[in-house]
């Protein structure tokens, strides 16, 4: 406001605005002389306020002018006593203040009430603003009389700024609260029962804020922690510590299970007083699986530098291997393989000297087939009784590879043979075996000291069972060639040159298997990710190739039980069955192939008590042959069943249905003939060795059990199984069928 001139005496100015009057010293000099306001209340004045530095405290005369002046006004207004009194006080105010006459209304009220509270932006000299706290109190003198005002002020700048930043945090931290989509913060009472909900809450449990404010919280628990109380344990401990944190399974509003990280924190009033929890709920279910992949990426990555360069030689032994593998296949005669093993063999894996040693007919002896490398091997060594204290007799005895990475470690435990390998430092000595039967062994030898690391031995025992296979093999081939020779010398070797043939048919059988198992094997490797990161979509491929090399695995499977079984050399794990087990997993593998087809495949379940008497792969066995025919003889968008057509006190009956062309009535029983394929149409060639059948109903007989077909032609043909039911005390049935 203008500056006025203090006059002698009062203006005769407009009354209503006590602003506009000029400041009156006579009346300020008689104030402050005896018995005036300003002289009763100096000394007390000077004593309480001029100390005072946080508060602005002074005297105002009737009509607003500034009477007195304290240390704090001068502070924080900065003003000096001398340039303010005589002032009228709405100088401190903001020019849209003093244009609606609030200055003077306080005055007013201040006289009116006694007392006048106010909180607002005042002005200092320099023109700066400040948030002020304003008490304005009315003074009057004995008789009522009023005499002044007694004004004090402080600066509440800096706390009503961090009450706005509070406000504002509070605001800022409300509207992220209830935009955060990716977590559920919600708060719950004492008890537990749900007070707030945002929008993540809702994404990730599905509840709307009416829905499930007001519930208990326990509902988005599965009901195993329910039933634990759990729930009221997360409480008692985030409120015994103040904290509480967990990773577990939690429920969605549909029932469906997420795994969820939740953390309670107790929330207290300033006395300390327990008024409720907040509750952050996160959904980790694919974070869970992204930080397994990662720590599984993390031991990979750890493990490749340290593995480079044995993985480089590994991939080149597999190839190598690969190589030798192929090169047995071909070799049909002993001399065939014992120079493959001390050329190709010996090259690959570095090896100086070895030998090739295989159990007689006695299985007493054991003689050597070949060896390479030795300085000089007594001829006593190329037939060993099986009581000598050798490494070939205990590689046979065990089963195990003898391994010796220094020539002392080697001579301390077979001393007999220490001069004749006394040039060479470190020994391998591999079992070879066949269809699980140990028939030989192969030594190995270095003139290096040290032991193979254990991929390099992993890769000597991989070759040392192809020998095994291939060595078999071919004393089967010989055997069955001579017996050729001699099948007219007498009905007995006839007999064992048939035999002969039938082994060869199994060990031919056992090496197609070796190629499908290194298929099966390698596509494994890569699906675990050993080659590199595997996609979902090269998952599924490596599956179907996993489900291709079972299928043709299984037609092999044939020949071999075909040849087992005309052998008699098939063995039978009786026990409990339970069929539902054996219905899912049958099912699993058939589903797939029927879906293919666009054929409606239907399984009805026994029920959990049923069980049968019998060996559970065999049975398996026989459900997968009967429930491939169908999908092999069931047109696109037929149909096919499994079910459990009855339950008996004595055995139980299971069917094999399905919508195809049907069977001739006069080739009922030929379909369990061996070697014979019957379309069901008789007008198609159809794959497979036409042995699937006769080996299932061989199987089934020497189970206890039967096969049997009705069929009609146009409509379709039904497979029925009879096994026998799980008798306490039961023994395992006489086989049937020769089996």
């Amino acid at each position: 406001m203008p500056n006025r001139r203090r006059n002698e005496t009062s203006s005769t100015g407009d009354e209503s605005n006590p602003s506009e009057r000029p400041f009156n010293l006579s009346a300020a000099s008689r104030e402050q002389g005896p018995g005036g306001i300003a002289h009763e209340t100096g000394e007390l004045h000077r004593l309480l306020v001029e100390s005072v530095q946080d508060y602005a405290i002074f005297a105002l005369d009737p009509q607003g002018y500034i009477l007195s002046w304290n240390p704090g006004a001068e502070r924080f207004k900065g003003y000096t006593g001398d340039e303010i009194i005589g002032k009228h006080f709405s100088i401190f105010y903001p020019q849209e203040r003093i244009a609606t006459g609030f200055p003077e209304f306080e005055l007013r009220e201040a006289a009116r009430a006694g007392r006048f509270e106010d909180e607002g932006w005042r002005i200092r000299k320099d023109g700066t603003r400040f948030w002020a706290s304003v008490v304005i109190t009315a003074l009057r003198d004995s008789t009522g009389t009023l005499v002044g005002y007694a004004k004090v002020t402080r600066d509440l700048t800096e706390r009503r700024a961090a009450e706005e930043a509070l406000r504002l945090s509070e605001e800022r931290f409300r509207l992220l609260v209830q935009g955060v989509r990716d977590y559920a913060i919600f708060m719950l009472d004492p008890t537990g029962h749900v007070a707030t909900w945002n929008e993540g809450a809702q994404r990730i449990k599905q509840y709307t804020a009416d829905e499930i404010i007001g519930k208990h919280f326990s509902i988005f628990y599965p009901p195993e922690p329910i039933a634990e109380k759990f729930p009221q344990y997360e409480l008692k401990e985030a409120e015994r510590t103040g904290h509480f944190e967990d990773e577990g399974w939690r429920i969605r509003k549909d029932g469906s299970r997420f795994w969820a990280n939740v953390v309670i924190t107790a929330l207290r009033d300033s006395d300390g007083h327990l008024i409720g929890f907040s509750k952050v709920t996160r959904d980790l279910t694919e974070r869970k699986a992204a930080e397994e992949r990662a720590i599984e990426d993390a031991r990979r990555v750890a493990a490749e530098e340290a593995a480079r360069v044995a993985a480089d030689a590994s991939r080149g032994r597999v190839e190598q291997l690969q190589q030798l593998t192929a090169l047995l296949a071909t070799a049909h005669t002993i001399a065939e393989i014992t120079k493959i093993v001390f050329t190709e063999g010996f090259r690959t894996f570095g090896i100086d000297a070895g030998a090739l040693a295989a159990l007689d007919a006695s299985r007493e002896f054991v003689q050597l087939i070949g060896d390479a490398g030795y300085e000089h091997l007594p001829g006593r060594y190329r037939r060993i009784n099986r009581g000598e204290q050798m490494p070939i007799n205990t590689v046979l005895e065990t089963g195990q590879a003898l391994v010796f990475g220094s020539r002392a470690e080697r001579d301390a435990r077979y001393p007999a043979i220490s001069e004749v390998l006394a040039p060479y430092e470190s020994t391998v000595v591999i079992p070879l075996g066949s269809r699980g039967r140990l028939i030989g062994a192969l030594a190995m030898h270095r003139r290096e000291a040290g032991a193979p690391s254990e991929d390099t031995l992993a890769f000597m025992q991989s070759f040392a069972q192809q020998c095994g296979q291939a060595l078999e093999r071919a004393q089967l081939y010989e055997a069955e060639q001579s017996a050729r020779r001699d099948a007219e010398e007498a009905r007995a070797r006839a007999d064992e040159a048939n035999r002969a043939k039938s082994e060869f048919l199994a060990a031919m059988s056992h090496e197609l298997r070796t190629p499908l198992n290194a298929i099966g094997g390698y596509a494994e490797l890569i699906d675990l990710g050993v080659r590199g990161p595997v996609t979902p979509d090269q998952h599924e491929d490596l599956r179907r190739i996993q489900r291709s090399q079972q299928h043709l695995l299984g037609i092999i499977n044939d020949l071999l039980n075909f040849s087992r079984i005309d052998a008699g050399q098939i063995d039978y794990d009786f026990a409990d069955v339970t069929l539902d087990e054996i219905f899912d997993a049958v099912v699993q593998m058939i589903a797939p192939q029927a879906a293919a087809k666009s054929i409606q495949f239907e399984s009805r379940a026994c029920g959990p008590g049923v069980v049968v008497f019998a060996d559970r792969a065999k049975t398996e066995q026989i459900l997968l042959n009967l429930l491939s025919n169908a999908v092999k003889f069931t047109a696109s968008g037929g149909r096919m069943t499994l079910r459990c057509a009855r339950v008996g006190e004595r055995d139980v009956t299971i069917e094999v249905a399905d919508s195809g062309s049907g069977i001739a009535p006069d080739q009922l029983e030929r379909i369990f003939e061996p070697f014979v394929q019957v379309g069901r149409s008789l007008t198609s060639t159809r794959e497979g060795a036409g042995l699937g059948l006769a080996i299932s109903r061989e199987l089934a007989r020497a189970m206890g059990g039967e096969i049997s077909v009705t069929s009609t032609l146009g409509v379709g043909s039904t497979f029925t199984l009879k096994l026998p039911r799980s008798i306490s005390g039961a023994k395992a049935p006489s086989p049937a069928g020769g089996a």
